[in-house]
């Protein structure tokens, strides 16, 4: 029987350029496709963080606008309170100096979906540069704020002023700093023996007045003005830092709305 050898004749360097070129093509593309993949699904996220970054802004928009309110009627009171005790020579009603407003308005930023893009590296996929400019912009100021609002202004509140205040004050007068008790009885009271309680610390100030004595008058003015007057100026400087952080924020809700309508 005859066999036939086949014979293997070697391939030309044509096709082996070819075969790697093809070789070479299909992983580049594997990796150009599974990059425009990666890029459009990061581009998606960052969008949605945005977007959700957005609401963010607009939450605290409305935030700054009730504490602003706030803090002006409370700086008002506080102010009015202490030209009544530089003004009035002796008998200073004590209360009336007890309805000023004996604690402040704290500004807790919602940052956390800034802090989340920040964190995660996704604030690199905002191609719109003067809106990551106004972003950054808006979110400083904000935690600026917060930290006037919270560590200068609320602590010295909470502290000095409180201790300054809780001197002076009349016992009875003590006893019915409990607003809300008073205000919202049906949340405390639970049978008559709670409300023969309540009733009676409300009924402490029948019929009182409560007239610092003269020999008081000087020291008690002497501590209680620059305290009042200080926890003013730091309402004051939380406001102006609000009012920042609120205009800050309107434009940068204004550039996104014009330039992200469909």
């Amino acid at each position: 029987m005859e066999v036939h050898h086949h014979s293997h004749q070697p391939k030309k360097w044509k096709e082996y350029l070819t075969e790697f070129f093809m070789l070479f093509a299909a992983v580049s593309l594997g990796f150009l496709a599974e990059n425009i993949r990666e890029g459009y699904v990061e581009k998606e996220r960052a969008h949605e963080l945005v977007s959700s970054f957005i609401k963010d802004v607009e939450l605290n928009v409305h935030l700054l606008d009730s504490l602003i309110k706030g803090d002006k009627k409370n700086m008002l009171k506080c102010d009015s309170i202490a030209l009544y005790i530089i003004k009035t020579p002796k008998e200073i009603d004590l209360a009336y100096v007890y309805e000023i407003p004996a604690t402040s308005f704290r500004y807790l930023s919602n940052n956390d979906t800034y802090d989340q893009m920040k964190s995660s590296g996704s604030l690199r996929y905002i191609k719109d540069t003067a809106l990551l400019s106004m972003m950054i912009e808006y979110s400083n100021l904000s935690k600026a704020t917060e930290f006037r609002s919270v560590v200068q202004e609320y602590d010295y509140t909470a502290n000095e002023f409180q201790s300054t205040l809780n001197k002076y004050i009349p016992i009875e007068i003590a006893a019915n700093k409990r607003k809300s008790v008073f205000n919202f009885p049906e949340r405390f009271i639970a049978d008559s023996n709670d409300k023969k309680f309540y009733d009676e610390t409300i009924s402490l100030m029948n019929n009182k007045k409560f007239i610092l004595s003269n020999e008081k008058i000087q020291v008690f003015k002497a501590e209680m003005v620059p305290v009042i007057y200080r926890r003013s100026s730091l309402t004051a400087a939380t406001m102006n830092f609000m009012h920042m952080t609120k205009n800050s924020a309107k434009d940068l809700l204004k550039y996104y709305k014009e330039h992200n309508e469909h």
